[in-house]
């Protein structure tokens, strides 16, 4: 059965042009890099490190957030999801780079955090530059190297799999479960830190326990918006309708509906106990974004496109298993998430009368979007984009399904 799979992934394979869409994600990076330089250069040296780090927190997040079901189904022995576990993992490259864009962060770090020309006697042990980015550093190359390992053992399988070579099948899914528990366990408190660190350390007074769990929450809500695209994809570009079915839809959806809640849970709870708390360190923070101008709009905005309509919207079951509406949903979801993280960072560096969103701020953006495109379609246009020697997914596709509805 998966020797008839690989000839349907190859044929599929050859009904993308994948030299043209990676061109066209080089060209976006290229235009969010001149974009960059041209704000650094121009005057609005302020608006485009606010943008970078927007990006930093959001594009990071996203990619550590969408692999993150890989090794939740290997854990769980999930089958249903086993046809889409390649396409989670396909995120891989990306996430080495998120350790190299850390660094443009040191060299700004004066013209980002607060702490580096005005450091705090009480908060001097933990804001300071070498332990900061010392510690992110490594944080972030260890969840990177984690990830990797797990993908390497992952890929490896099918690929001596597909040469007939099955004398180290049963090693690579040990190696695949221990990497996989190692990641979810890092993943908790890295992203934690990096909430913490890069978000949470702007505001000189406010603090959140529960802010570091609203960030990896959110960053796994937004992961499984882009394994949806990713499957939508495959099932309207590549044909692979017959492997990506109506249930995975089904499950994808109902596992996104399930974050929009425990993300907007984490949400209400964290500002909850500072409303009941009202103490104004901490009240500032919130009030500073709700009721002052030009921000408070836009958390309403926030609270309406990432929360409210997902939550209406994913309770229908007939749209969790038709991808291109599920498509709709997730790049609005994606959307919306992007200005929550612009809401969290921007009005902490900018002193503005308007909300500071512009065409500077829109190519920066779309050069972040190119590069995390370009790593998702290197590696799908290179690797089986379904795991053919994982033993549960001929389980996972009997009965054969019937064919999703693209529309």
């Amino acid at each position: 059965m998966n020797s008839e799979i690989y000839r349907e992934i190859e044929s599929a394979g050859k009904l993308v042009n994948w030299g043209a869409l990676k061109l066209v994600s080089l060209v976006l990076f290229l235009a969010g890099a001149a974009a960059f330089f041209y704000g650094i250069y121009s005057g609005s040296a302020e608006r485009a490190w606010n943008a970078y780090l927007t990006n930093f927190v959001y594009w990071t997040g996203l990619a550590f957030g969408t692999l993150l079901l890989s090794p939740i189904l290997v854990i769980t022995n999930g089958g249903w999801g086993r046809p889409v576990k390649r396409l989670a993992e396909s995120v891989a490259l990306f996430l080495p780079l998120s350790f190299v864009l850390l660094w443009p962060l040191f060299i700004a770090r004066d013209k980002v955090f607060w702490w580096v020309l005005d450091p705090e006697p009480q908060k001097a042990f933990w804001l300071n530059t070498q332990f900061f980015f010392a510690r992110e550093g490594i944080a972030i190359l260890v969840l990177a190297m984690v990830a990797l390992a797990l993908v390497y053992h992952s890929v490896k399988s099918d690929l001596e799999y597909i040469r007939g070579d099955y004398r180290n099948l049963a090693a690579r899914s040990s190696a695949q479960s221990k990497f996989s528990t190692a990641y979810v366990i890092l993943y908790a408190f890295i992203l934690t830190a990096i909430a913490i660190d890069f978000m949470m350390s702007l505001s000189r007074h406010w603090y959140s326990t529960l802010f570091g769990a609203y960030y990896f929450a959110v960053s796994f809500y937004g992961g499984l918006a882009v394994i949806i695209l990713i499957s939508a994809f495959a099932v309207m570009k590549m044909g692979l309708s017959s492997l990506i079915g109506k249930k995975q839809f089904h499950d994808l959806g109902k596992l996104l509906f399930a974050f929009c809640v425990v993300s907007g849970d984490f949400f209400y709870v964290q500002f909850l106990v500072i409303w009941y708390g009202n103490k104004p360190e901490e009240t500032r923070y919130v009030l500073a974004r709700i009721k002052e101008d030009p921000w408070s709009a836009l958390a309403w905005a926030v609270l309406f496109i990432v929360f409210v309509v997902p939550f209406l919207v994913l309770l229908l079951r007939k749209i969790k298993m038709k991808p291109f509406l599920m498509t709709l949903v997730s790049l609005w979801i994606l959307f919306g998430i992007w200005l929550e993280k612009f809401l969290l960072v921007a009005p902490s560096l900018l002193k503005a009368n308007v909300v500071p969103l512009g065409i500077v701020e829109l190519l920066i953006t779309l050069g972040w979007l190119g590069l995390f495109s370009f790593c998702v379609l290197w590696f799908l246009s290179k690797y089986p984009v379904v795991a053919l020697s994982d033993p549960l997914l001929g389980k996972a596709l009997e009965p054969k399904e019937e064919a999703v509805q693209t529309i």
